[in-house]
């Protein structure tokens, strides 16, 4: 008799069942939690922390030796870094914050050298990454980072979409408030922070910092400072200095929530917002009797004019309340600056900082169309800007107002002068800004 044997189909079913199931496996054993891959990618991310690390030791302990003992200063932490090579910047004062350009990594070092901490810039929750054009319509819920087409990281508030997502950060990204009653329609422009990819050029790095800057535009790295506290004047022989977040007996004028805070997320994540154009409101201001109303950054209402100090401070502070994702402020003097230098090396207008006026003589009510850099309007031009900034030594001129305006020909972008907190004429406006 002749016997035919085969596999059955029991046994087949049973085959790809086994091969299924060690295909999972593998599968797990590569891309789990503990897989392969997964953990590969952890230990290529702690490397590189402790190579950052180890830097940031090298120059603390660089510092150290230098001074022969004493508190290291970021300052002196931050040129050390440098000077060793590390794309990094240091902020603050016990604790000190160190943050590195590249991976956006930020460690906290206190006043023994110890490493506390380390960050990944992320806010609001997991970061999320897509591309400009992921929020274009529809807002998200929670703060959202998103890139450019060159690579460039920008966070998006919780409620905000993107205006122009077709643009790079060069360019400078504006975003437009959706789902927030009193100040829908808001529009505000990003400024990066740490290095900016450019179209068909090289890269640059923007510093947050408070500069002097000369008169072809270049910073004045003599003059300029990197901390709150440091007096700044703006000539090696003036009498007068500025500072930011202290305040004295004789000083009226409202600083920022907090400085120090502003700068240590403003370098995590990698940027700050500007409002578009000068704080606006939807009823014409006439004097300073009128009452204050709530703030927008429209593209289409009247400057916000005729106030003080301290009262465009509460106005900007209390533009976005605290159960937001995101902190809203009165411009201080890192955010002025830093924003021109951002202008200037992206918008081909390399002496942008030493732009006068475009109108002189009476006040663009809804602000002026020409003057107008990386989607920024009138940083020079038409109102004196309030800031939290301080001015010291100069009778009881306390207050700092910046830029251009109609009124004064001789001002100009840069323009830091000093002035009465309680001042309230037609040129004296604002600018918010939002920091994640």
């Amino acid at each position: 008799m002749k016997k035919e044997e085969g596999i059955t189909l029991i046994a087949l079913v049973i085959t790809i069942i086994v091969l299924l199931i060690l295909a999972g496996v593998s599968i797990a054993m590569l891309t789990g939690e503990n897989g392969i891959l997964t953990q590969a990618q952890k230990s290529s991310e702690q490397t590189e922390i402790g190579k950052e690390k180890e830097q940031i030791a090298l120059a603390y302990n660089g510092v150290k030796t230098k001074k022969e003992g004493g508190d290291v200063t970021s300052g002196e932490l931050d040129a050390e870094l440098k000077a060793n090579g590390a794309d990094a910047t240091a902020t603050g004062t016990n604790p000190i914050t160190v943050t590195f350009n590249d991976s956006k990594r930020s460690y906290t070092i206190d006043a023994n050298g110890n490493i506390l901490e380390a960050g990944t810039g992320t806010t609001g929750g997991e970061e999320t990454i897509g591309t400009l054009d992921t929020l274009a319509k529809n807002p998200a819920d929670k703060n959202t980072t998103v890139q450019d087409t060159l690579g460039n990281k920008v966070v998006i508030p919780a409620g905000f979409i993107v205006g122009n997502p077709e643009a790079n950060v060069e360019d400078g990204i504006y975003i437009i408030d959706q789902s927030h009653t009193n100040t829908a329609g808001s529009e505000f422009v990003w400024i990066p922070v740490g290095t900016v990819h450019r179209k068909n050029k090289e890269d640059i790095t923007i510093t947050l910092g408070r500069y002097v800057f000369n008169s072809d535009g270049s910073i004045n790295t003599e003059l300029s400072k990197t901390q709150p506290e440091e007096q700044l004047k703006t000539s090696s022989d003036a009498s007068y200095y500025f500072t930011e977040g202290t305040k004295d007996s004789t000083t009226e004028n409202t600083h920022a929530k907090d400085i120090t805070t502003f700068i240590s997320k403003v370098n995590s994540t990698g940027g700050y917002y500007i409002g578009r154009y000068e704080a606006r409101t939807a009823t014409p201001r006439s004097s300073e009797n009128d009452s204050l109303t709530q703030i927008t950054v429209k593209p289409n209402e009247n400057v916000y004019n005729y106030v003080t100090q301290s009262q465009a401070a509460s106005l900007s502070q209390n533009m976005y309340n605290e159960t937001n994702p995101f902190t809203s402020d009165l411009m201080n003097s890192y955010a002025w600056d830093t924003a021109i230098e951002f202008i200037q090396n992206c918008s081909g207008d390399s002496d942008y900082s030493q732009q006068s006026s475009l109108n002189i003589g009476s006040l663009a009510p809804t602000g002026t169309k020409d003057d107008v850099k990386c989607n920024v309007y009138d940083m020079a031009s038409n109102c004196l800007e309030w800031l939290t900034e301080t001015c010291s030594g100069y009778f009881n001129y306390s207050c700092v107002v910046r830029g251009g305006t109609y009124d004064i020909s001789s001002s100009y972008t840069a323009f830091r002068t000093s002035t009465i907190a309680s001042t309230s004429l037609d040129y004296n406006a604002f600018r918010p800004l939002l920091y994640l």
